[in-house]
């Protein structure tokens, strides 16, 4: 006997399917188990390998373990800075005078009485200065003050509405460890109405500016310049130098006249 179709009128299975047969029992739109949806294509995936979709993603920085070591240290590095400017910060002191042959220290909250046993440091004076590192010991005098200090060149001028303001400081290491610093990112003048200014990066005619980094073995000196911007009319009235580029544990602050 020939069959042209298989019972039931199905068509012929494909070759490694299965035969499919549909009970006569079956309600409409009955699927029999083992068998996919009608036009659902079936996609097969290697064992462990999870599909589209599925499955915990893992994090850009979990991919990239060497950008999270960098991030986790850089943020160790901030918690470290803030926990050492708060304790910088409570036993801070300004030396704001002298008494014979040495710097009067003083702290921050002391009393306007205990200062007046010595004489304001001004132009001239020298104040020791004392760093974070054990054994860094600084004698700091200005030793000059160029309230309008002249460009170098043409292309040195100050910003509309300001002037050129020069200290010059020297720097003598009386402790036992080198001095390795910028200078001018711990000088700052402050005006007479309290406003503080920073150091700028101009260089003025007649007086050296300190270099990027000044070296200074223990019981060496250096002289250099510092730079500021400052508004036409504002009268200069102090001028402030810390160690380790402003974050030593004391200040000095000179009496000026602007």
């Amino acid at each position: 006997m020939t069959y042209n179709q298989p019972p039931g009128g199905q068509p012929w299975p494909q070759q490694g399917q299965p035969y499919r047969q549909e009970s006569q029992y079956a309600p409409p739109g009955y699927q029999q188990p083992g068998y996919p949806s009608p036009g659902y294509p079936q996609q097969q995936y290697p064992p462990g390998y999870p599909p589209p979709g599925g499955g915990p993603r893992r994090s850009w920085l979990r991919r990239h373990p060497i950008l999270t070591g960098i991030m986790a240290a850089f943020g160790l590095f901030v918690l470290i800075g803030v926990i050492a400017g708060i304790a910088g910060t409570a036993s801070h002191t300004v030396t704001t005078g002298t008494a014979g042959q040495a710097g009067s220290s003083q702290s921050a909250t002391a009393s306007a009485s205990s200062s007046a046993s010595s004489s304001p440091a001004r132009v001239g004076s020298t104040l020791t200065l004392t760093g974070n590192d054990p054994g860094e010991k600084m004698a700091v005098t200005v030793t000059r003050v160029v309230s309008h200090a002249q460009p170098v060149d043409e292309f040195s001028s100050p910003d509309p509405g300001k002037r050129f303001y020069a200290v010059q400081f020297r720097l003598a290491d009386t402790g036992t460890t080198a001095y390795s610093d910028s200078p001018s990112n711990g000088a700052a003048v402050v005006d007479s109405a309290g406003q503080s200014y920073q150091s700028s990066i101009y260089d003025v005619a007649g007086c050296e500016s300190f270099p990027g980094t000044e070296n200074i073995a223990a019981g060496d000196k250096g002289l250099g310049c510092v730079v500021f911007q400052v508004p036409d009319g504002a009268k200069i009235t102090k001028v402030q130098f810390t160690l380790d580029s402003g974050f030593g544990p004391a200040t000095g602050q000179w009496a000026v006249r602007s």
